[in-house]
């Protein structure tokens, strides 16, 4: 019997799966994933499968939240604290790390974001606001040490994420480097950029 099936009799199938279609993830740059493989990589039928998910979606959909966990646990472990360095330096740091993650596990990073719609799933949507509300908090330092009104906070938040967001998904499309210079914007590079928000909103808060 394999350590899989010893896993699913006591009552472990659930994160096996889990954490099996982590893995599979980890060896392919697509998000597809076919759980009769998946059953099988782990010694289980189909049947043992939808024991614990009521469908596929429901279980990519776990993993897409893991991923969201994953973001977080990294941002934990290797942001420095809020004040120990320039919030808009903090916020650049934070795009990096977010670029980095993204890179490192390819297939997650498009499930977490091309999965079927996140209000389906609470524990996903759950998951997709916690990791953005650290980068609206992340974002608010650096609005508040600029001096601008804290109003703007979440478009500042809305406008990093969605530059690195952009940046991955044309990098890992392979749409950038069909762009001339395209190659010379790299993922160390990137996050200098999320400077551009602030300074755009302070602009606006000048402006009569």
């Amino acid at each position: 019997m394999t350590t899989a099936s010893n896993s699913y009799h006591h009552g472990n199938l659930r994160e096996t799966l889990i954490a099996a279609t982590i893995a599979r993830l980890a060896r392919q740059n697509d998000a597809t994933i076919s759980l009769r493989e998946l059953a099988r990589s782990v010694g289980v039928s189909i049947a043992a499968v939808y024991r614990h998910f009521p469908s596929k979606e429901a279980l990519l959909a776990e993993v897409a939240a893991a991923g969201f966990a994953a973001m977080r646990r990294k941002w934990d472990a290797e942001l420095p604290p809020e004040g120990s360095l320039p919030a808009a330096e903090r916020f650049q740091l934070l795009g990096q790390q977010y670029i980095e993650f993204a890179l490192s596990a390819p297939a997650h990073y498009r499930l977490m974001f091309e999965h079927q719609d996140v209000r389906q799933f609470p524990v996903l949507l759950d998951a997709a606001h916690a990791c953005f509300a650290y980068v609206l908090q992340t974002a608010g330092a650096a609005v508040r040490e600029a001096g601008v009104d804290m109003r703007w906070e979440r478009a500042a938040a809305s406008a990093g994420w969605s530059l690195g967001h952009g940046y991955v998904m044309l990098l890992l499309s392979g749409r950038l480097e069909m762009i001339d210079g395209g190659k010379e914007l790299s993922p160390a590079l990137v996050p200098r950029f999320f400077q551009l928000p602030v300074e755009a909103l302070l602009e606006q808060e000048r402006q009569p």
